[in-house]
């Protein structure tokens, strides 16, 4: 275990953390993601390498955290790119690590979280990614609004595909070679590449998992603010193409894109609400 950032030695197995950082981002929430990658526990036989690409030109406050942090690589785009295009840039220029985790720019990872996804890893080699249960909270992770459990077998990840996303996108772990198998993040739903990704890998044969431990906090202070009506055109396109690859009807993604164009406080209060989750898990 340790308490700061790992060196690079030669002699260590290595994971990557592939994380975006856009120019409007709350300077103060990115800190704390980098504070809880300060604080993760890892095993000795292991390093962090931590790859983040720069979507746009930061302020300066950005510039000189980022200096001070041990990054392993960092990519610039000088116009913004999206998402889906900045994780595939890092994904290119990846090294020999073992395995692949993601993390958001406003989000906290629990310390153990590594070492809970690299034990199930390497005790289940047929698994190609992973993810885990999250706690939404505002403000400070200790005032938790929710906690979101996922399906854990394939099976059930499978079945909940037409729902809504079988994952937290920020809680995924994924063996090395997942993207050489299942190709890059699509780019041709924007805001919604990792409901596509897993569509994608699914459809082609990844055999997938959650952990049920909570291992990442996951900021809810301007989540329903980012739910435009492009996001939701393009969720629904690709749900409809999860519809009929499963051989579904098409009544959860259109009841998702309605849900998408409600007033916020009428979203947020369904977000949050018991019976939102029960559907979803039925």
């Amino acid at each position: 275990m340790c308490s700061t950032m790992v060196k690079y030695s030669q002699n260590q197995k290595s994971i990557a953390f592939l994380i975006c950082v856009y120019k409007n981002d709350n300077f103060e929430w990115f800190k704390e993601m980098l504070a809880s990658l300060n604080e993760l526990e890892i095993p000795k036989s292991y390093e962090i390498r931590v790859y983040l690409h720069i979507d746009g030109v930061l302020p300066n406050t950005f510039t000189s955290v980022i200096d001070d942090f041990d990054t392993y690589k960092i990519l610039q785009s000088e116009q913004a790119i999206g998402l889906a295009n900045g994780l595939n840039k890092l994904i290119e220029v990846l090294a020999d690590e073992s395995y692949y985790f993601r993390m958001d720019s406003d989000d906290i990872c629990h310390p153990r979280r590594v070492i809970n996804q690299l034990e199930y890893m390497e005790q289940n080699p047929k698994i190609d990614f992973c993810g885990s249960s999250i706690s939404e909270f505002t403000g400070v992770k200790e005032n938790q609004v929710n906690i979101r459990t996922y399906p854990h077998n394939l099976e059930a990840i499978t079945k909940q595909m037409i729902k809504g996303s079988p994952f937290a996108h920020v809680t995924i772990c994924f063996r090395a070679d997942f993207f050489k198998k299942f190709g890059l993040y699509p780019t041709e739903y924007p805001l919604n590449e990792d409901i596509a990704l897993w569509y994608l890998a699914l459809k082609n044969g990844a055999i997938a998992a959650n952990l049920g431990d909570i291992l990442v906090y996951v900021r809810m202070d301007s989540a329903y603010s980012r739910r435009t009506y492009r996001k939701a055109v393009s969720e629904f396109k690709v749900y409809r193409a999860i519809a009929r690859w499963s051989g579904q009807s098409v009544f959860y993604p259109t009841l998702r894109f309605i849900f998408r164009l409600l007033p916020v406080s009428i979203v947020k209060s369904i977000y949050n609400s018991r019976a939102r989750n029960l559907l979803l898990n039925k």
